[in-house]
């Protein structure tokens, strides 16, 4: 049965393995930056497990005060795991935690080539908003830009 829970530094070397795995991409995010990200308070590393193994997670920085929206900074499935829903699963998380919060526009991007993120991404309702060319390196790619929009309850 898989679990969703949230992690934090502790466990900084299955975060790396699960990133190495999914992104074999040198120099994608060191461990520098993870370790930093993970400390942060406005930062939350969704992950979901199977047992105690590391199978997929959303990494989100929440913007609750400065700008009013969350951005959606990292998505991975390990290999095993792809095609059963588990993005999905877990941005349907985060707006689940972050609409409790006050949260109600999400914002996150994928490579023009990865049709499978694209596709997470519009079954948990995020719209296409736009295209940016050359957006990513090692290879030169266009990003696709989605936003998640909420209506909030009445009185909010």
């Amino acid at each position: 049965m898989y679990t969703i829970k949230k992690l934090g530094i502790e466990s900084i070397d299955a975060v790396l393995a699960l990133e190495k795995l999914c992104f074999p991409v040198p120099d994608r995010w060191k461990e520098e930056d993870w370790r930093r990200l993970l400390e942060r308070d406005r930062d939350t590393y969704y992950a979901m497990t199977d047992g105690g193994k590391l199978i997929g997670n959303v990494f989100i920085c929440n913007w609750l005060g400065e700008y009013d929206y969350v951005k959606i900074m990292n998505v991975s499935v390990h290999p095993d795991y792809r095609g059963q829903g588990i993005a999905s699963q877990l941005l349907n998380r985060v707006t689940e935690d972050m609409t409790r919060l006050g949260m109600y526009r999400f914002c996150g991007e994928t490579r023009s080539t990865n049709i499978a993120m694209q596709k997470a991404f519009e079954s948990c309702g995020y719209k296409l908003d736009r295209i940016e060319e050359h957006y990513f390196q090692d290879p030169d790619e266009s990003a696709w830009k989605y936003v998640l929009s909420i209506q909030p309850p009445a009185g909010n």
